[in-house]
């Protein structure tokens, strides 16, 4: 049997389980973020989407029931059944997880902005469901399942003051998600500082930080444009794919039937790629919304964007090394080429993509007809 009628039978088995009535109870699902956020508004559509496909039933608690530090934990403890958990805030527990994420300035790389969103959120979700075991593990000992992970827009510099070529950067005080971009700002002379984003207002506000590294949709979702005064693109780049977008606590998982997990398993598919399509279009729209509110937006200059392409080349094998000595990950290398050869494959697969539509069916194609509902995450 030749590979694509293997893929076309798989979509199809896929589809027609998927299809079957789901008799799960009401299951509850707490992100950190408000009401009205990117985030937020994707999930709404998946609440619809779940129940009119499948049968499932989700309420959403936003920022009501955990922030997004303590959703992790919430999963685990079941204060709620599934959640947006971001794990790189746990580098130490999800090592294995974590390193396809601590790529993600590679995806950013010569590339269209869309195409390395689209492209990471695969890369990332085929690696951490179908290529590593390990990952899946660690999310099985932090008493959760993984189903994929949604990424951000293309990550930029938003300040309290122009910061804009190499020199601006020197002293000043950066607020970080991930320790790549927070090698990235100690490169260029800043001190990095580690914060959730649900602290990120305050922190501006405060003085606490001069700039927050974020994609532009967070500029609206936090509300930063009463607080962010310049923006400054192409810098430092990269976009954030360390979120479980719909990550389930396990004791759930296992105890729902096979017709119910593959529910969850299509449901999961359509939130990671609606997911991503709208963090990328909200990004467009937010850049709008940061002219609107007369925000000064400049380029990187040539200085800042060279130094920037430098880094990020050079940083490649410090990621590997950090992963192999401070989390005794082995054959870190190995897993890194890895990752770096999915990237580069999704940049490919999603190259010609335009529509969520068309992105969940290259996603289910590639990685959720491939996840099988008897046995992920069951061991």
């Amino acid at each position: 049997m030749n590979s694509t009628l293997k893929k076309a039978l798989a979509v199809t088995a896929l589809t027609a389980l998927a299809a079957a009535p789901a008799t799960a109870k009401e299951l509850t699902y707490a992100i950190g973020f408000p009401t009205g956020s990117t985030p937020v508004n994707s999930l709404e559509k998946m609440v619809d989407y779940a129940k009119e496909t499948h049968g499932l039933e989700i309420k959403l608690f936003p920022m009501s029931l955990l922030d997004l530090r303590q959703t992790p934990q919430g999963i685990a403890d079941h204060i709620v059944d599934m959640g947006w958990s971001t794990y790189q805030y746990q580098p130490a527990e999800f090592a294995n997880s974590n390193l396809a994420a601590a790529l993600n300035m590679t995806a950013t790389a010569d590339t269209d902005p869309r195409v390395a969103s689209f492209a990471m959120a695969g890369a990332v979700t085929e690696y951490l469901t179908l290529k590593c075991p390990e990952c899946v593990a660690e999310f099985s000992r932090q008493n959760q399942v993984y189903l994929g992970g949604h990424s951000t827009g293309v990550y930029l510099t938003q300040c309290t003051k122009p910061v804009v070529t190499l020199a601006d950067f020197e002293g000043i005080k950066v607020r970080t998600a991930a320790p790549s971009w927070a090698r990235w700002a100690e490169n260029v002379g800043a001190t990095a500082v580690t914060i959730s984003a649900n602290e990120a207002y305050d922190a501006l506000s405060q003085g606490v930080v001069d700039c927050v590294f974020f994609a532009p949709t967070e500029l609206v979702n936090f509300q930063l444009t009463d607080v962010v005064t310049d923006m400054t693109t192409g810098v430092p780049g990269g976009v954030f794919p360390g979120v479980g977008d719909i990550n389930t606590n396990i004791d759930v998982w296992r105890g729902m039937s096979e017709e119910e997990r593959a529910a969850l398993i299509d449901t999961a598919a359509y939130l990671v790629a609606y997911g991503t399509h709208a963090y990328v279009e909200a990004s467009e729209a937010a850049m709008d919304v940061a002219r609107e509110n007369n925000i000064n937006i400049h380029a990187a200059a040539d200085d800042l964007a060279a130094a920037s392409a430098a880094f990020v080349e050079a940083d490649k094998p410090v990621i590997s090394e950090e992963f192999a000595t401070k989390y005794n990950l082995e054959d870190a290398a190995g897993k890194a080429a890895i990752i770096s050869g999915l990237i580069e494959k999704w940049k490919g697969l999603v190259a010609d993509v335009e529509t969520p539509e068309a992105l969940k069916e290259v996603y289910v194609s590639e990685i959720y007809s491939k996840i099988d509902p008897a046995s992920y995450a069951l061991q």
